[in-house]
């Protein structure tokens, strides 16, 4: 369990990209496999390590996905705030479906697309606008979008505004970032996925629901 982000607009080519480093992977299982060697027999550790390119291939390929722990989530949040890369925002209320002509049930129930109802497809757009609603000049990546299990969408803007704050604070205090990538050495990388979601819409955040 933990928290899930996903680009909201794939660069082009990693889908197929990732089906064909998908392909390799489950084919070098399968070889593997289908050999029925033991595991300690030399060919097959061998096979092994062919595994395991392979699925570090597969995972590299997939660029739109950005995983956290619930701890490191909470670890982020903590050290996003002290670089001043959050901000406090009130988003929209949640719009209700009945505003739209329709009902909770119709509106989970309905298929997605342009197959479902006018008034669910408003009501759906409704839901968007909230999810990705943002101050006309953010001043960083507002705090709520990192919590709960609505999908969020943090934008480019909210992104950009939050790594020019860090770059502000941590060229003030240089020595307190060697120590944060030692205590959390995923951190380079969320900074890496950050500057990768600017550029492709900006990402949507998935983590436990709110209790």
């Amino acid at each position: 369990m933990g928290y899930d982000m996903y680009l909201v607009r794939s660069p082009e080519g990693e889908d197929a990209a990732y089906e064909a480093a998908s392909r390799s992977f489950d084919a070098a299982v399968e070889h593997r496999d289908g050999l029925d060697l033991p595991y300690d027999h030399p060919q097959y550790q061998a096979l092994q390590v062919e595994v395991a390119h392979a699925y570090d291939a597969m995972e590299a390929a997939r660029t739109t996905h950005f995983h956290l722990t619930t701890w490191e989530m909470s670890e982020c949040r903590a050290l996003m705030d002290h670089f001043g890369m959050l901000a406090a925002a009130q988003p929209p209320d949640r719009p209700a479906p009945e505003e739209y002509g329709t009902t909770p049930g119709e509106a989970v129930a309905a298929p997605a697309g342009g197959a479902a109802p006018v008034a669910v497809h408003r009501y759906r757009k409704a839901l968007e606008a909230r999810l990705s609603w943002t101050p006309p000049q953010p001043e960083g990546i507002a705090a709520h979008k990192l919590g709960g299990d609505e999908g969020w969408t943090v934008t480019p803007g909210e992104i950009r505004t939050a790594l020019t704050a860090y770059e502000t604070s941590r060229a003030a205090n240089p020595a307190l970032l060697s120590e944060v990538i030692e205590d959390a050495d995923w951190w380079p990388a969320w900074i890496g996925y950050l500057k990768h979601a600017a550029g492709h819409g900006g990402f949507r955040a998935y983590g436990p629901p709110v209790t």
